[in-house]
């Protein structure tokens, strides 16, 4: 994932949080110690926030560490792929090759078009939905190939750590069927509900083989799984303390 993105979900989350707790702007600012227009680049993406921010955020607006989650994880996936990106870029300097294209300040796959884009057009759990902690599920995406580029041999790869305790567990990645442009494809993947009461959000992004992204860019946004995890009283057939 592109740190530009990465700040753009971090702080799209942070002022839905904020705004959830019907708190302005400037009275975040004066409990936070924050300056306002700070703030509020943060939450449009164009500042990374730091992580006493986001544990501010965190704390303040009830999120019950999932964002401190939210930012770990993005942080995790933006080192994978600057990390990525600098191997190619030494292996362009020893061999002269220029294998993988440069865009958005990172390398892509060797078929990457810039008119490809992915529309999301249905998702089933919706976000928020309130699973047992420690159970399995499947989560599913419906996408429509909404570029001119058919998609062949790409890959919906998680990002971050997918096996974290505490956290959603997944799948590092899942291949995706043949979509030709136009068309719509169900992307499913299995997840666990970590074992212990927690809100809690996973991101994935659609790539090759290899882990480069098709869609550095604005072109399509991480789908995402979020579930609230909580205890499960049997005998009552609903949450409940165990």
């Amino acid at each position: 994932m592109r740190a530009a993105q990465a700040r753009e979900v971090i702080g799209a989350r942070m002022r839905e949080l904020r705004e959830s707790a019907e708190t302005s702007l400037t009275r975040a600012a004066t409990l936070s110690g924050w300056g306002k227009g700070h703030l509020s680049r943060v939450e449009r993406g164009l500042t990374k926030p730091s992580r006493g921010l986001v544990e501010w955020y965190d704390t303040t607006f009830g999120a019950g560490q999932a964002l401190l989650g939210q930012f770990l994880d993005l942080e995790a996936a933006v080192r994978v792929g600057r990390e990525m990106s600098l191997r190619d870029a030494r292996l362009r300097r020893t061999t002269g090759a220029a294998r993988f294209p440069v865009v958005a300040g990172g390398t892509v796959p060797v078929d990457h078009d810039p008119a490809d884009c992915c529309l999301l057009m249905d998702e089933d759990p919706p976000d928020g939905t309130v699973v047992p902690c420690g159970q399995v599920f499947d989560k599913t995406w419906t996408v429509r190939n909404a570029g001119p580029v058919p998609w062949r041999g790409r890959w919906l790869t998680r990002q971050g750590a997918p096996g974290v305790a505490g956290r959603l567990q997944s799948p590092i990645r899942v291949q995706l069927d043949e979509v030709a442009p136009g068309a719509d494809a169900v992307i499913r993947i299995r997840l666990r509900a970590p074992r212990v009461e927690a809100a809690c959000t996973a991101y994935f992004k659609i790539t090759d083989a290899t882990g480069r992204l098709y869609f550095p860019g604005s072109q399509s946004s991480p789908l995402h799984c979020t579930i609230n995890a909580v205890e499960w009283d049997a005998r009552r057939g609903g949450p409940g303390c165990a």
